[in-house]
């Protein structure tokens, strides 16, 4: 059947036409039309009108081979074999109105359609339908069956044995059944806009997005047992933009309003435990957990901004919004029916939030050396949830405790409010040199966090060449400090009422010192040739975090060289060099004389560093009515996580105080390594000026090892305590071949 296909598409391609770069041919007279009346040569039309009516048609027949993961090849597209439709394209002109349609990937699962109708300057509407698949695996293998939405079991017989026997799972994994382990993405976009006369525009945008399939998911019955189900999705996501806008003289005013409904069939998952049949007060046989709840949020926002002398414009930005999720049930402390139930303060989670912003913005460039650019923002996240009081709780659904910690006895509706204020003023004293400073300022409240005041002060400084036809340079260098407000006593006291250590602090609101540098820069020395280079340097040094991430580093190269000495060749390439380095300290401690010991301290230094070449050449008409395009990237990365331990201060003794560790010498994670490589060459031939013929073959190799999700790392579904679905990273050779036929009218 392929080679049928194959077959008709050659054929199809080999129609007879006539040579690219000819006379098209005349359209055809009916009988009796006399011949044209030429116009003079020197009133003849050098520019004739384009036609109101072209587009094209690319499809073929194409097929692929996969060595290994094939999954992982067509994660986010479908390469699967047979005819195509890969691209179609349709415009006219009619009556002051235009038309585009689109479609591409016709009749695939990464299909997509557009259209769009404008009569310019006036009115238009779009819209689009695209899907994209989430291909995650084809080999997972699992016990569980979906019996109805959000309910996964596993045959009681097996339970009951593994129960009697817990060796007997590595038997029942035999019989698990192989799926594929997907999702998929439709998405429609569409909106319309409309442009009056007087200055006034009213524009709307609708997005839906319908989202089906299964994630992996991950559950426990103690810290023993492990289980590893697939969670089904069903999503949709509802988001509604519409404003309207008025310009009169010097000002213009804008209104909006903003929708969006997020809407899950599915709000909670129940899952049989592998390792047990029957509820008892020592564990469950089932297991719940909440999925994503219902929500939906509404705003309004308005823009004033007025044109002001000296080329200046101040513009003024309000919004307002309301976030709910109010209806969302919450689920019992448990599902154990040997364990009684424990009542719950409240059924649903009456959440609420509300949220408004201020953005401020003033440009200037009062004379031809100086510009200005000042902003001011604000923004407050108001959570109105209500707090929820738990005096009993049950853990791993096999026992009802009491909570008698007051700091843990309550709920936390997290808030912020963030400030920022931001000011630069650029020189231009030449036509091809500017120098920049500015000046940023950040403040936030958070509720409910260690620090509930931070600010971020930062500096920055820039210099650019540019208008230089040979060489261009931009440059900038940043330095930022972020303090916390608040007594370190106090702040480690509330640490360690809750458990952890008072040295402790969370990286996205430590006290923090970065420093950043950005150079790009081209050089042309030629005119069908051009250099480029860029370099990125940063550090973040959390000098206070005593356990945390205390440091964070990274370094970005890159060069590249473009070369086209005329309009039918050209090639390029380019490397980059990623380097990143972080260091986290902790401390492994139980409760009691273990909590203060720094000689059990530990760290944690991770690198990771990736190298990337990415090519391409083209060659239009390298002979007659022939194009030869090619293209290539590979990247490497290796990624090495080092445990330390040894020698540390202890700050709790004096300065000097050296304590060697007790901790035995860990055993070091072998390096993460992954290699990809991608090409592809097309050649394609016209036949004539409306039709054409090419070939092309795309190649991928992968290869991966990791000391968590690789072939060697998972070699049974059932290691010890837990049961898997057997999710891996694995390699891959693949190589698609597209034949096909292009025709443009």
């Amino acid at each position: 059947m392929r080679i049928r296909l194959l077959f008709l598409a050659i054929l199809l391609g080999l129609l007879p036409v006539r040579a690219a770069g000819q006379t098209p041919p005349a359209t055809p007279k009916p009988p009796g039309a006399q011949p044209p009346i030429p116009a003079p040569a020197a009133e003849a039309d050098e520019h004739p009108p384009l036609p109101t009516t072209y587009g094209s048609i690319d499809f073929g027949v194409r097929g692929t081979h996969i060595d290994g993961d094939g999954a992982r090849y067509e994660r986010y597209r479908d390469l699967g074999d047979g005819l195509f439709l890969d691209r179609a394209r349709y415009n006219t002109e009619k009556g002051g109105w235009m038309f585009d349609l689109a479609a591409d990937h016709a009749g695939r699962r990464d299909q997509r359609f557009a259209g769009l109708a404008a009569r310019p300057g006036q009115f238009k509407i779009w819209g689009q339908w695209d899907q994209i698949p989430m291909l995650m695996s084809r080999t997972t293998r699992t016990l569980f069956s979906a019996t109805s939405p959000g309910e996964l079991q596993i045959d009681d017989a097996i339970q009951s044995q593994v129960q009697a026997q817990a060796s007997y799972l590595a038997t029942a994994v035999q019989t698990a059944r192989t799926f594929d382990l997907s999702s998929r993405r439709h998405i429609f976009d569409g909106g319309a806009e409309y442009v009056a006369r007087n200055g006034f525009t009213i524009q709307t945008n609708v997005r839906q997005t319908n989202r089906d399939g299964a994630i992996p998911f991950g559950g426990s019955f103690g810290h023993g047992n492990v289980v590893e189900t697939f969670a089904p999705v069903e999503h949709k996501l509802t988001d509604v933009d519409s404003s309207a806008e008025y310009v009169y003289g010097d000002v213009l005013v804008r209104g909006g309003y903003t929708g969006s409904w997020f809407h899950n069939d599915v709000p909670a998952l129940t899952f049989d435990n592998p390792f047990r049949v029957t509820d008892t007060t020592s564990g469950g046989s089932r297991g719940r957990i909440a999925l994503a709840p219902n929500n939906s949020f509404i705003g309004v926002n308005g823009l004033l901004s007025y044109k002001l002398p000296y080329k200046s414009r101040a513009s003024v930005y309000v919004s307002a919004g309301s976030l709910r999720d109010d209806d969302a049930a919450l689920l019992p402390f448990t599902i154990n029916t040997a364990l009684p139930v424990v009542p719950l303060e409240r059924a649903t989670t009456d959440g609420h939030a509300r949220t408004s912003a201020v953005n401020l913005t003033f440009t200037s460039r009062p004379t031809r050396t100086v510009d200005f650019d000042v902003r001011f923002r604000t923004y407050d996240y108001d959570n109105k949830t209500p707090v929820f009081r738990v005096t009993q709780r049950v853990g791993y659904d096999n026992a009802v405790s009491t909570v008698t910690n007051p700091a843990l006895q309550e709920t936390e509706p997290f808030g912020v409010k963030r400030a920022t204020f931001d000011a630069d003023v650029r020189f231009n004293p030449l036509q091809t040199f500017s120098a920049g400073v500015g000046f940023g300022h950040q403040a936030e409240e958070r509720t409910h966090r260690i620090f509930e005041e931070i600010t971020d002060n930062t500096f920055r400084l820039s210099f650019d060449t540019v208008g230089n036809s040979r060489f261009t340079l931009r440059s900038k260098y940043e330095h930022t400090q972020r303090r916390g407000e608040g007594d370190a006593a106090a702040i480690a006291a509330e640490l360690i009422a809750i458990g952890e250590q008072g040295g402790m602090r969370h990286f996205d609101i430590a006290s923090r010192d970065r420093d950043r540098v950005t150079i790009t820069g081209a050089v042309v020395p030629l005119s069908s040739m051009s250099l480029s280079a860029s370099l990125a340097v940063g550090k973040d040094d959390y000098g206070e975090s005593v356990f945390g991430l205390r440091d964070n580093r990274h370094r970005v190269y890159s060069a590249g060289v473009e070369y086209a000495p005329d309009e039918y060749r050209s090639a390029g390439v380019s490397y980059s060099f990623e380097r990143y380095n972080s260091l986290s300290r902790s401390r492994q401690a139980s409760p009691g004389v273990q909590f203060d010991d720094a000689s059990r301290n530990w760290a944690t230094d991770a690198t990771d560093k990736a190298h990337s070449i990415i090519g391409h050449a083209e060659f239009l008409q390298i002979v007659r009515n022939v194009d030869l395009t090619m293209f290539f990237d590979y990247s490497r990365t290796r990624g090495l996580y080092r445990y330390i331990t040894g020698p540390v201060p202890d700050r709790t003794l004096p300065e000097e105080t050296i304590v060697p560790t007790s901790l035995p010498p860990p055993t070091q994670l072998p390096p993460v390594r992954s290699d990809l490589g991608r090409g592809n060459v097309d050649v394609f031939y016209t036949l004539r000026e409306r039709w054409g013929i090419g070939a092309s073959v795309g190649f991928e190799r992968y290869r991966v090892k990791d000391f968590s999700l690789d072939a060697d790392a998972l070699t049974r579904l059932d290691p010890a305590g837990a049961l898997l679905l057997g999710y891996q990273y694995l390699p891959y050779t693949a190589a698609t071949v597209f034949l096909r036929t292009v025709y443009r009218f």
